[in-house]
């Protein structure tokens, strides 16, 4: 009855974040920033011209750039052949729009048509003539060659991985603490010889630990559906932690500064953090453990001029297994759940905006302990998710999954060293790559 009580509680433990979910994924609407440039070409007729030569069919190639400002967007209309002009709207949360424009010509009209992720549908329609009394009507799509501010995929690539390593080196760093911590699987308690390092486990007399880890996380998209983008992430995340009777208990601070290179687009964001964690042991070779974290960045888009606030709220619960058989050989795994609630608002354009996302996560790793006490690894991490339409990502439905190796060793009994590197497996277009020092001291 014990253990039925403790799946229950554990199952309430859950369903919190799919509560959360379900809560804001009614309470907000989306609308999507089209922001960017678009490019193709145009074609339809011209009547009404004073020479009559003129008239009939007609072509062109528009170069039109997309500044969009909640649901309204102004921008530029240009051709290679030397016209141009400026055109304004609105837009809806479908991506509707609808508008005027006016060109150098002195002709002026309406536009009208559908954005998509990836195109501008769109028809031109004269209704005051151009000096050479031509009235002419055009329509064509243009695909998108660069993106606008916050909402693209380079952003919320570099926003998910931030979060994806903060909690992962949380979950991980916990699996061996709290292993050690609690003598789990263990056939003696750790000593000054065999632990595996700093730990303000129940061996020690610290009353903290502090652990952190430097990385660097290299995206790079090459995909033909959107325009290609290269992201380096710099990231530090540490923390303390310590045993409290049967739980475990932290906190860690996140700081990450990215910096992505894409035509049209290049940014820098700067993002800071915090995330509280917990665990507390159910068996001899499980546990439980939940984050909450908040994450703020500061988005500096170089060519739209853009800044934008982006502010991310996350929960995750986790289910952990750990177990060692003959004191070497080292199996973790968890599996759990992450909501990750997004709010953007844009400090120069308006354009507020919110998106949900759950995620189902799987981890497995494979450890082997030397007598030295040097620990090598290999893993696998899978997480699918489930996110709403927003401005915030092109993708519903998805999952990633990577592969991991590192080491982690004691160079004294109050500090560990260790590194590791991970990249994903499973994305034709996107590569994700991070590589990670790690160090635990014992204060």
């Amino acid at each position: 009855m014990f253990f039925v009580s403790i799946m229950l509680n554990f199952i309430r433990f859950l369903l919190v974040p799919f509560l959360f979910f379900f809560y804001y994924s009614q309470s907000y609407a989306a609308i999507q920033n089209f922001s960017g440039s678009y490019e193709g070409s145009v074609s339809g007729n011209s009547v009404s011209c004073t020479n009559t030569a003129d008239d009939g069919p007609e072509s062109s190639f528009f170069i039109i750039l997309i500044n969009q400002s909640a649901n309204s967007f102004s921008g530029t209309i240009s051709s290679p052949s030397g016209g141009s002009g400026a055109l304004s709207g609105t837009i809806d949360s479908s991506g509707h729009y609808s508008g005027t424009f006016k060109s150098q010509s002195s002709s002026s009209g309406t536009i009208s048509g559908s954005f998509n992720d990836r195109q501008m549908l769109g028809s031109f329609i004269d209704t005051v003539p151009a000096a050479d009394g031509c009235l002419t009507t055009l329509s064509g799509t243009l695909n998108k060659t660069a993106g606008g501010v916050v909402g693209t995929t380079a952003q919320i690539q570099q926003s998910r991985q931030i979060v994806r390593t903060t909690n992962s080196l949380i979950s991980q760093h916990l699996a061996s603490e709290f292993s050690k911590a609690f003598s789990i699987n263990h056939k003696q308690p750790f000593s000054e010889e065999n632990s595996l390092g700093a730990s303000s486990d129940q061996q020690s007399s610290s009353p903290l630990s502090f652990w952190g880890s430097t990385s660097l996380t290299e995206i790079h998209e090459d995909s033909g559906s959107i325009a290609s983008f290269d992201t380096d992430i710099y990231q530090f995340v540490g923390g303390f932690d310590k045993k409290i009777g049967k739980f475990f208990v932290g906190s860690a601070l996140t700081y990450a500064y990215g910096e992505t290179e894409q035509t049209g687009q290049d940014t820098t964001t700067q993002v800071i953090g915090v995330t509280p964690y917990m665990a507390y042991q159910i068996t001899d070779f499980m546990f439980i453990s939940a984050l909450g974290g908040y994450n703020y960045s500061y988005i500096k888009d170089e060519n739209f001029n853009n800044d934008s606030d982006v502010h991310d709220y996350i929960l995750e619960s986790n289910l952990n297994f750990f177990k060692t058989f003959q004191d070497s050989i080292i199996i973790k795994a968890r599996m759990g759940t992450r909501f990750h609630h997004t709010y953007v608002s844009s400090t120069n354009k308006p354009l507020d905006d919110s998106t949900d996302e759950l995620m189902w996560l799987g981890d497995f790793e494979l450890g082997y302990r030397f007598q030295n006490s040097l620990t090598t690894y290999v893993g696998t991490y899978y997480e699918y998710f489930d996110r709403e339409s927003s401005t915030h990502y092109i993708k519903d439905h998805d999952g990633v999954l990577f592969m991991r190796g590192g080491f982690d060793y004691p160079i004294a009994h109050n500090l560990t060293i260790g590194g590791k590197v991970q990249a994903d497996l499973n994305d034709e277009d996107t590569d994700i790559i991070t590589g990670s020092i790690n160090i635990r001291l014992a204060m």
